[in-house]
């Protein structure tokens, strides 16, 4: 009977061994996978940064790249556009350019037909004006000497110099010199 009692208790003691054994598993296990758990939240909230700032920087790439496609595509249509415009201002101002030449040397003629000056008295000088005209010379009575600017485009208006001439002109600031050269060379010596 002792023997019995003692198979009992060991029995009964096993069983206790066993429950705490259970008990202890149980609570490792419980730790281990609150532990795994844990570092898996860990993991993941790295792994979700670490995506989150890959794609950002993929994004801000991605769009910097696309910007500045987009640049270059306005940039290549404003180019082509502005190559258009100076083409065809390089090409109006050619026009404005030679009607300009053809004017001046029409200009002779309108202005006999207009004025009554003789092309013969007309002096071609270009600038600051177009022409100086001697009225009359030609038939041996000079009648008034003309300075004249020639406009063929748009514009009527003059440039300063040559609005500096008109004024010396109207006001009365012109005059006359006779230089005799071998004379104002002696001046020069002395």
């Amino acid at each position: 009977m002792m023997s019995v009692t003692i198979e009992w208790i060991l029995i009964f003691l096993l069983m206790v061994i066993i429950l705490v054994l259970f008990a202890a598993y149980s609570r490792l296990r419980g730790e281990i996978e609150r532990r795994a758990l844990k570092l898996f939240e860990e993991w993941k909230l790295r792994e979700e940064k670490r995506i989150r700032e890959l794609f950002e920087q993929w994004k801000k790439t991605e769009l910097e790249k696309r910007a500045h496609e987009k640049a270059e595509l306005l940039f290549s249509e404003w180019k082509l556009r502005e190559e258009e415009r100076i083409r065809e201002d390089a090409i109006r101002r050619s026009a404005a350019t030679i009607i300009g030449k053809v004017g001046e040397h029409l200009a002779p003629l309108v202005i006999a037909s207009n004025y009554g000056i003789s092309p013969k008295d007309m002096r071609f000088i270009g600038t600051p004006i177009d022409f100086i005209a001697f009225k009359g010379l030609s038939d041996g009575v000079l009648e008034k000497i003309v300075f004249i600017e020639v406009k063929s485009g748009v514009t009527k208006s003059m440039t300063p110099r040559e609005k500096m001439v008109k004024e010396a002109v109207k006001s009365g600031k012109v005059d006359w010199l006779l230089i005799h050269l071998p004379s104002e060379m002696r001046k020069r010596e002395v």
